[in-house]
């Protein structure tokens, strides 16, 4: 990652950061439940934390949670949160490509909105990463954003074109699962979740907001498999870590 797009998420976590729940949230947690089950006295890593507002609410749930992240502010940040909350939580400033955490240390090791503004070969250094501060048999996860969703893609292409999109360079994918294999963690799948969330990316196009309602209440209408005809927002990529820190 370039000191330009560092520069672009120093400037986001210095504005107004706010630590209400959201359906994006939930959403993340909700497949975070799925995958992992009770999050209580577990080992949990943040790898490339941002606000870290899911770290936040497992760590309610009694969890012992460490966010790693390399924006002093976005630490500053989750610190105050935490702090505001009565939570405990482990604050670690460090590229997430090379962590200053102890190996086999977590029971699982994720991140979310992180791996799309990497190369691939970047995605691989990362992942192995994540696989080393990881117990053997416990689990990685990523949720990145898909680039089947066309909700999103299309915000996203308006955005840029207009000078308009926050994020910098950000490429969403199709799969990760070649850089999990090349990374040496047991590969478990994938599945998409979020098209409601996906929704939010019209605001970058003007006066979209009633197609955005009138998708909205039709997706609403829809059986659960005929929903899932609809791709989501985020792609949800997990493995497994194998011994000796998730090498083959």
């Amino acid at each position: 990652m370039s000191d330009q797009q560092k520069k672009v998420w120093d400037g986001i976590w210095s504005g107004n950061v706010s630590y209400s729940w959201d359906p994006l949230s939930q959403s993340i947690y909700e497949t975070m439940r799925e995958l992992a089950g009770d999050f209580r006295d577990k080992d949990i890593l943040e790898a490339g934390s941002g606000s870290g507002k899911i770290s936040l609410r497992l760590a309610g749930e009694g969890a012992r949670v460490t966010l790693v992240d390399y924006s002093e502010k976005a630490l500053a940040n989750s610190r105050a949160a935490f702090r505001s909350a009565g939570c405990e939580g482990n604050f670690v400033l460090s590229d997430i490509r090379c962590m200053e955490v102890s190996g086999q240390s977590n029971d699982l090791t994720w991140n979310a909105g992180v791996l799309e503004h990497f190369t691939s070969d970047e995605k691989v250094a990362i992942l192995r990463e994540m696989a080393r501060v990881t117990r053997p048999g416990g689990m990685v996860v990523t949720l990145t954003p898909y680039a089947k969703c066309l909700p999103y893609r299309a915000g996203k292409a308006y955005g840029e074109r207009q000078g308009t999109w926050m994020y910098g360079i950000e490429e969403p994918v199709l799969t990760v699962e070649d850089e999990f294999r090349r990374s040496g963690i047991e590969w478990i799948g994938e599945t998409n979740i979020g098209f409601l969330n996906s929704l939010d990316f019209l605001d970058y196009i003007p006066e979209a907001q009633p197609v955005k309602q009138a998708i909205r209440q039709w997706y609403e209408t829809l059986p659960a498999e005929e929903q899932r005809l609809f791709p989501g927002y985020l792609l949800v990529s997990a493995g497994k870590v194998r011994a000796f820190g998730g090498t083959a």
